[in-house]
């Protein structure tokens, strides 16, 4: 019982339940810019899910003081974990996804460094300057990119389609709209949402419209460009209802959605991935269940 009590403290100090939106966006960046079914993408999976929850579980390292004030659930708070524990899990995390893409995979240097230290950046920050969200959302834009990457490795400048920065930049500002609703989850009484956060968190809907840019316009890609603009704007309809009603659980809705939106875009370069992202939307719907979300 003592090492299931334990294996569950370092799921929710990582946060797996939002794994599956880390495959997604590795997914988006992947086959966006012309990648296939390679086992070099199983790497960049890997690789990637371990970077994201070392970030995670530094996250609570970091944060071990102001927890103790708001936050006394935490596992590190709680007494569940040692502090310095986390910070050895965590860097130990970081230095097998490292290893993972740069043993398995031609990400570009540059990115795969540019993750790590924004990871670490955002987490030192966050609890110090507003504009941290913006590195937040970055974190999640590094992914994509660095993910696409990797399928132009015979070159030593860094090549992603146009596409997929478009669309990158609009995670970055929905991460960004996120966050800054997400810092009031400790409060008792949810406040409605700002305009700023409001306008972010729709930011999804255009995705679909950047993915089909350049793709022939038949009727069925035209039909796809529809049915992903009016999934995802009702999805993100339904987020924002939660965020009025209870914090915790809009954020956990909008995290999921970012594989909802993933698979909206991916559709247009391989729609096997894009039932992939789907079934990853409902597995994090299914594990946030089980393991919280934030």
């Amino acid at each position: 019982m003592a090492l299931l009590s334990h294996l569950r403290t370092l799921l929710v100090l990582g946060r797996v339940s939002n794994l599956p939106t880390v495959w997604t966006n590795v997914a988006v960046g992947w086959f966006l810019s012309g990648g296939g079914w390679t086992a070099e993408l199983g790497w960049l999976l890997a690789g990637m899910s371990f970077v994201y929850i070392a970030g995670m579980t530094l996250n609570d390292a970091f944060d071990a003081a102001w927890d103790r004030e708001h936050a006394p659930g935490r596992p590190i708070p709680s007494g569940k974990i040692g502090g310095g524990s986390v910070w050895v899990v965590g860097f130990f995390q970081f230095a097998t996804g490292l290893a993972a893409l740069f043993v398995g995979t031609t990400i570009h240097p540059l990115l795969a460094i540019g993750l790590t230290g924004a990871v670490l950046l955002y987490n030192w920050l966050h609890k110090r300057w507003a504009g941290s969200v913006l590195i937040m959302g970055l974190c999640r834009a590094l992914v994509y990119a660095g993910a696409g990457s990797a399928v132009a490795a015979h070159t030593n400048s860094i090549e992603v389609p146009g596409a997929l920065l478009w669309i990158a930049g609009g995670v970055v500002l929905y991460i960004a709209g996120l966050t800054l609703v997400a810092r009031s989850e400790h409060l008792a009484a949810p406040a409605a949402l700002r305009p700023l956060p409001r306008l972010l968190l729709m930011l999804p809907v255009l995705f679909p419209l950047l993915a089909s840019r350049g793709v022939a316009q038949d009727p069925v890609r035209l039909a796809l460009v529809v049915v992903g603009v009016v999934v995802v704007a009702a999805w993100l309809s339904i987020v924002r209802q939660a965020f009025v009603t209870k914090v915790p659980k809009g954020v956990a809705f909008a995290i999921a959605g970012i594989a909802l939106y993933d698979g909206a875009v991916v559709v247009f370069a391989d729609w096997p991935a894009a039932v992939g992202c789907l079934a990853c939307f409902v597995l994090t719907l299914g594990l946030q269940r089980i393991i919280p979300a934030t």
